[in-house]
């Protein structure tokens, strides 16, 4: 009993980690005025001009932060390698 729960403990550790380091992410560019995205830097599109425009957005946020993206990605990689969660493989 005692080896399940460190796993669970650990498993636990680091979903918490990986909250906090997708949700404390530094502030990236917003596109357009506020009126037109909402206040929102990021968005779900719903056709393929937003889809361009959002990938143009995605792509400063990662030069303005290259090194919270890379550490962003690693955890989540590292993460869902460790605790087996399918999907690893659409990350690369």
């Amino acid at each position: 009993m005692r080896p399940l729960l460190g796993l669970l403990l650990v498993f636990a550790g680091c979903t918490f980690a990986l909250y906090l380091l997708s949700t404390q992410l530094p502030r990236g560019p917003t596109l357009g005025s506020p009126e037109e995205t909402g206040g929102r830097s990021l968005w779900f599109p719903s056709d393929l001009a937003e889809l361009r425009e959002l990938s143009e957005v995605l792509r400063d946020y990662r030069k303005e932060h290259q090194a919270y993206v890379f550490l962003l990605f690693c955890s989540a990689y590292l993460y869902k390698q460790c605790f087996a969660i399918p999907g690893s493989s659409f990350l690369v």
